[in-house]
């Protein structure tokens, strides 16, 4: 099984685990607004992920044909089968850990690892979660550097 972490050394980090045993709340706190940051200003937005890439023909006549927000539509009816994938994305924090993800039954076939061929075919640009983050290392590290030194400043240390 592929290793599906993202690991982003952090400057400063040193003194903020120093600082953990007397501020662990406070410290879990600024990395939980840097993960909600990272995933919400960096990650997320991007588009093919929460911002859906430009439709193609696949969302039009002829039958059967997908209507984003309702589902596939055949001559006679539509299926009503959209779980809104756009809105399903959430994310999970533990501790020092954050995590997204979406709750779509099919989200794995459009952004995860078992990405449909079809959704990066005929100008369809949907993007896989964890490579999307890979790619946007750099601007993940940003924000976190930025929390850890608003920690370090607002802490005193």
């Amino acid at each position: 099984m592929a290793d599906e972490s993202i690991h982003i050394e952090i400057k400063g980090i040193e003194k903020l685990m120093a600082a953990l045993n007397r501020f662990p709340q406070k410290i879990q706190s600024y990395m939980g607004q840097a993960g909600h940051e990272a995933a919400n200003r960096v990650i997320l937005p991007t588009e093919g992920l929460k911002k859906y890439p430009p439709e193609t023909a696949a969302n039009q006549p002829p039958s059967p044909f997908y209507i984003r927000g309702k589902g596939t539509q055949t001559k006679s009816r539509n299926y009503f089968n959209s779980e809104n994938l756009g809105k399903q994305w959430y994310e999970q924090r533990s501790g020092m850990d954050m995590r997204i993800g979406n709750r779509a039954s099919y989200a794995r076939y459009v952004h995860g690892e078992e990405q449909a061929k079809a959704m990066t075919m005929k100008g369809k640009k949907w993007k896989q979660l964890f490579k999307t983050a890979k790619e946007k290392v750099g601007d993940i590290k940003k924000v976190y550097d930025a929390w850890v030194a608003k920690a370090i400043r607002d802490l005193g240390l």
